[in-house]
């Protein structure tokens, strides 16, 4: 389990700041009042993401039917899809909500993962996910993306 880039750098500034504080001012009030709330700062954001993968773990997608990329664009926003295909590019791995763009030989379609799947993913790797599509950008030039709730490896 990680944090996101944001809240190792957040951590890392209120872990100075205290021990500034506690050089400035030697007390223990001050560390028992302190420590625990740093922890809690860090402990915040392990248990978000855990609760998330936990949630999207337990949703059912077997029912979920497996689309080529291409015939996307003929479905609706809110439509529930399958697809499958190689990753081409990985982006915002560092905020724990990455964004992957996939082909599948027939298109390509960005896919935001609502949270960081559990294995490590990276271009070249044959990947299964499921999500919702959703339209992105200026009204006239619409672009459709999904807005994955669930991605894993194929072998």
């Amino acid at each position: 389990m990680r944090m996101s880039v944001p809240a190792y750098i957040t951590v890392a500034i209120f872990t100075v700041l205290v021990l500034f504080g506690y050089a400035v001012h030697p007390s223990t009030q001050y560390l028992i009042t302190a420590l625990p709330m740093l922890l809690l700062l860090a402990a915040l954001p392990l248990l978000l993401t855990e609760m998330s993968r936990r949630f999207v773990a337990g949703i059912d997608t077997r029912g979920v039917k497996l689309y080529k990329i291409k015939d996307l664009s003929k479905l609706g926003t809110g439509t529930t899809v399958r697809i499958r295909g190689t990753v081409e590019k990985t982006s915002f791995k560092w905020l724990n909500r990455p964004h992957f763009l996939i082909n599948d030989g027939s298109d390509e379609v960005g896919v935001v993962m609502f949270a960081a799947p559990r294995e490590d993913i990276k271009p070249g790797d044959q990947v299964e996910a499921v999500g919702t599509i959703r339209s992105f950008g200026a009204s006239r030039n619409k672009k459709k993306k999904i807005w994955g709730v669930q991605m894993r490896k194929l072998s």
